[in-house]
């Protein structure tokens, strides 16, 4: 899977066929473990070290700003072979909570939608489970399933390393895998 960025025509190129030197993003593949949260991986796409702060500034915002994917289906394309890849290496069935952003642009709508087809955990927003008042009901959930946390972009990793304490708080032993579309597993690392 390739992504790059064409100067000359100023427009990111999707090559699904091919991974090239050049990607400005490549699949985590086997997984990233947030060594600091015990049972706790980390799948998508990461930057490549090599690309400049600029492009990968555009391609975030290209991610971020996209209305309406129907007419981005190269984006759509790119979010289903994340989650394709995803889905074969940790099965979402395995899942009985999914944690997704308190706001869901259309990027975050499409990736939960395609996570359905696979399974069907309960959903909560972030807000729910950093509430100091969380209801009871979520937090036997916790307990006693693994967790999903899916988000379109991970940028500082401050909201993640609150979500995680939060959920090893109410449960040492689950397992619990972070979905992020692009991102660096490095940023949660920085965070601790």
């Amino acid at each position: 899977m390739g992504v790059t960025f064409d100067n000359e025509k100023q427009m990111f190129v999707f090559d699904f066929e091919h991974d090239g030197a050049e990607d400005i993003v490549h699949l985590t593949g086997e997984g990233y473990q947030v060594k600091a949260f015990g049972k706790c991986f980390y799948y998508g796409y990461e930057f490549s070290e090599q690309v400049d702060s600029n492009v990968r500034g555009e391609f975030l915002d290209y991610v971020w700003n996209a209305k309406d994917l129907n007419e981005k289906f190269e984006l759509t394309d790119f979010i289903k072979k994340a989650i394709d890849n995803f889905h074969k290496k940790v099965n979402l069935y395995k899942y009985g909570v999914a944690i997704n952003p308190k706001t869901l642009n259309k990027v975050n709508q499409y990736m939960m939608r395609y996570v359905y087809r696979f399974a069907q955990p309960k959903l909560c927003k972030i807000q729910d489970i950093l509430n100091p008042d969380m209801d009871e009901k979520l937090c036997a959930s916790i307990r006693q399933q693994n967790v999903l946390i899916i988000d379109d972009v991970t940028t500082s990793g401050s909201t993640l390393n609150e979500i995680l304490r939060t959920l090893r708080i109410l449960n040492e032993d689950n397992e619990i895998t972070i979905f992020s579309l692009l991102g660096r597993k490095d940023l949660m690392a920085e965070a601790l």
